[in-house]
């Protein structure tokens, strides 16, 4: 006689079906599919996860508070990193209900949650992938409008192979290029590189003096204003010749003015209080013959050299002349602005570069302009700013108008008549965008429904011209996975804690 140690039957050769948490265990042991599949849907997993996603949100909260929106976005929201991180959490979510097959009712809930979950962060992938969100300017004079103009900064490099003009992300925010550690970009079908060497959120129109043909020559000057008090230095450049700047007005508080001679200065008006500073070339090379005064009365005069320093007796604003040129004209490029103003725009100084690394002269390349790189017969034109996204359908305003309240000026609410025309069919819709109602196109259940809509919102207007209004842009493609989602999360939770399934 034997015993049989599973069944407890003497004699007996079948074994007691595994249990549950037994089947689990040993698909586990012999399977290394199934292994991968719990390692990746483990509990510690999730926790590490969730913890470092946790704490990536709470740092750019922080950030976009005390910060820039821009930052957070750049460096978490949008970064390679934290995408990788979130698909990492898909995949410990979907492995973590595989973890409970065969499913039985009581996973139910737990399943629709877990889905739901996954539904959700691929809908908020796609709509920050896909989607984008700008504005556009629109003047019931002016012409239908087919471009968008987002918050995304590219470059834009037309290419020499087949001067096509290709477009790729950019933002100088977030850049710490030097001339030991420049970063490089292709040019698109060709072996050259673009380097970018330096980088600046600040970049204004600075003078610099140039040779200049016989017509345009003349004597050029650079002139430094500096104030301890305002913490400020200005850059102005004036020249005699033709076509170069002759005067300068300092703030509107006082009047500058180069010319050849005494006899071609601005004549003063004896009524006007303003502070003026006249200048003329001197009889000595490299020199200028200097009045200060108010009025038509001079209060110092006498000769400047360069590289000196006066006293202008405008508050404790000083003058330093910086150059003094013969024939010689003003160039007005984009530098870093020093003046402290924190004005400008954003830009970067790039140069272009030959597989036998030959490098042309570094350009300061500003928001809004078009720069060629030249190095030998090569020529790269370049250019930088915020994106302009075409749309498959242009927008125009035929009317705007904001009512008021009655008897009072306060604007009672935003009122944009917009045309809808299909580029491809030619068929117009009309819109009307009011204070808290978009208009959208092209509209409907379905498009609202699956979110491959554009909406239209009012988000500025000027008051001095009726004409003009900017309108806010948002396309989010993602809307759809994430309705689903947040819907299924909801059901799941039900599901598990007030709706529970029974046993059978």
């Amino acid at each position: 006689m034997s015993a049989d140690a599973t069944t407890g039957r003497i004699g007996s050769k079948t074994k007691r079906p595994l249990s549950r948490a037994g089947m689990i265990a040993e698909r586990q042991r012999r399977s290394p599919v199934w292994r991968l599949i719990h390692l990746l849907g483990s509990l510690k997993l999730a926790l590490v996860l969730l913890a470092t996603i946790a704490i990536a949100i709470a740092i750019a909260t922080f950030t976009e508070a005390h910060f820039d929106a821009a930052v957070a976005r750049a460096w978490i929201y949008k970064a390679p990193w934290f995408i990788a991180w979130l698909g990492v959490l898909c995949i410990n979510l979907f492995a973590v209900t595989l973890t409970r097959w065969p499913w039985q009712k009581k996973h139910t809930g737990f399943i629709i949650t877990h889905y739901g979950i996954i539904l959700l962060l691929i809908g908020a992938v796609v709509g920050s992938k896909l989607g984008f969100e700008g504005n556009v300017t629109l003047r019931t004079d002016g012409q239908p409008q087919r471009k968008i103009v987002t918050d995304r900064s590219c470059i834009q490099v037309e290419s020499p192979a087949d001067s096509y003009l290709y477009l790729m992300p950019l933002d100088t925010r977030f850049m710490h290029p030097s001339p030991t550690a420049p970063k490089y970009l292709p040019v698109p079908g060709t072996p050259l590189q673009i380097g970018i060497e330096a980088a600046s959120e600040h970049l204004t129109p600075q003078p610099h003096l140039a040779p200049a043909s016989e017509k345009a020559a003349g004597t050029g000057i650079l002139l430094d204003f500096s104030s301890g008090m305002m913490k400020q230095t200005l850059h102005v450049g004036l020249s005699t010749g033709e076509g170069s700047p002759g005067t300068y007005d300092f703030f509107g508080r006082a009047a500058i003015a180069l010319a050849s001679n005494a006899a071609t200065l601005p004549p003063h008006d004896p009524n006007d209080k303003k502070p003026w500073l006249d200048l003329i070339p001197g009889t000595r090379e490299q020199s200028l013959e200097y009045r200060i005064g108010r009025g038509v009365a001079v209060t110092s005069s006498g000769n400047l050299h360069e590289g000196d320093l006066l006293p202008l007796g405008w508050a404790d604003w000083r003058l330093h002349v910086a150059q003094i040129a013969s024939k010689s004209a003003v160039v007005t490029t984009p530098a870093p602005d020093d003046s402290g103003a924190e004005s400008g725009v954003p830009g970067f100084r790039a140069f272009l570069m030959n597989p036998a690394g030959e490098k042309s002269t570094p350009l300061w390349v500003a928001s809004g302009e078009v720069v060629p790189l030249v190095l030998g017969k090569e020529m790269v034109r370049i250019g930088y700013g915020l994106e302009l996204r075409p749309i498959p359908f242009s927008i125009a305003l035929t009317e705007f108008e904001v009512p008021r309240d009655e008897g009072t000026e306060t604007p009672s609410d935003f009122k944009a008549t917009v045309r809808f025309k299909n580029t491809k069919t030619g068929a117009e819709q009309d819109g009307l965008i009011r204070m808290n109602h978009p208009a959208s196109y092209p509209g409907g259940l379905l498009a609202n429904t699956t979110g491959f809509n554009y909406k239209f919102s009012q988000a500025e207007w000027n008051p001095r011209d009726l004409k003009e209004t900017t309108l806010q842009v948002l396309y989010d493609p993602g809307w759809l996975l994430k309705w689903i989602g947040s819907l299924a999360i909801c059901i799941g939770i039900a599901t598990m804690f007030y709706i529970r399934p029974r046993e059978s």
